[in-house]
């Protein structure tokens, strides 16, 4: 092996651990002062939980916890904690376009005053994989056995300050599977990076842009072309067309065509896979 070859390899192996590393004295640092919302220990100034799993915050503490996350995240990207982190400290200020999405759609303000949750009992699941062939909810199922997930593992929202902003994006969080099987995309890196930047589009939250601005470094050469060719323009037109994902109740929507739900939404897919194969042939009036 070569000099250059060799200081590639150990480069490559290292970096991942050097980032988890500094991401843990990141984060260690950001926790430390959870009590002490301003800061300064002793504070009497401390923040008051607005809902059950909020963690009061400053702003410069969020600004740790989206750093050391971040960094947590480039080193293992299969740890979708560290993308959970990223994405509630980073979300404050930035649920204007999800709201007035949720607002202007009648769907969408039921979902707002409801609060639906994803959550199943173990007869509701089952049921899901004796639905028919082709329907979205024996899809969602047969992916989610596929891919060995469990609807329980998304993490609570923990740093946003807002107890409906809090609730938008948990629903948001929660749904991000149901997003997988509409798009018909696997949860390699490169089609979860694809995913972020659908997201992005859709709720303008800046999670999306920062994991497919710096997640395509992570992948090899042949995959990172791979996804500037194909997946990132086709996730751009594709977010940018769709109906808003976050006004959809997805729990009425089991027994229906997969391929009648991506019409509606107005989603198409990459053409290799695709049974809807472009945008004219959605039925969703198109906003972008």
């Amino acid at each position: 092996m070569s000099l250059t070859g060799l200081v590639a390899g150990v480069t490559k192996r290292a970096f991942p651990m050097a980032a988890l590393a500094g991401a843990s004295v990141i984060a260690a640092k950001s926790l430390a002062a959870f009590t002490s919302p301003d800061a300064r220990p002793g504070s009497a100034r401390s923040m008051e939980p607005l809902y059950a799993t909020h963690r009061p915050t400053t702003g410069l503490q969020k600004a740790f916890i989206a750093a050391g996350s971040a960094l947590m995240g480039f080193g293992d990207p299969t740890d979708g904690s560290h993308i959970a982190a990223l994405g509630d400290a980073t979300a404050n200020g930035h649920f204007g376009k999800m709201r007035e999405q949720m607002l202007r759609d009648p769907v969408g303000r039921r979902i707002l005053k409801e609060r639906p949750e994803i959550s199943f009992t173990t007869a509701e699941w089952n049921a899901l994989g004796k639905l028919p062939e082709g329907s979205f909810g024996r899809a969602y199922f047969d992916q989610m056995r596929r891919n060995g997930i469990s609807w329980a593992t998304r993490p609570p929202v923990r740093f946003v300050d807002n107890e409906e902003d809090a609730y938008m994006l948990l629903r948001y969080r929660q749904c991000h599977d149901f997003y997988h099987v509409i798009l018909d995309l696997d949860i390699s890196v490169v089609e979860e990076l694809a995913i972020k930047v659908f997201e992005w589009r859709q709720t303008g939250l800046p999670v999306g842009l920062i994991a497919s601005a710096f997640g395509p470094l992570r992948l090899p050469s042949n995959e990172r072309a791979r996804f500037l060719s194909d997946y990132l323009p086709w996730a751009l037109q594709c977010g940018s067309r769709a109906k808003p994902i976050i006004s959809v109740y997805w729990e009425e929507m089991w027994d229906r065509s997969i391929d009648d739900v991506r019409k509606e939404m107005g989603v198409w897919l990459l053409p290799q896979r695709n049974s809807v194969t472009g945008a004219e042939n959605s039925t969703a009036r198109v906003e972008i």
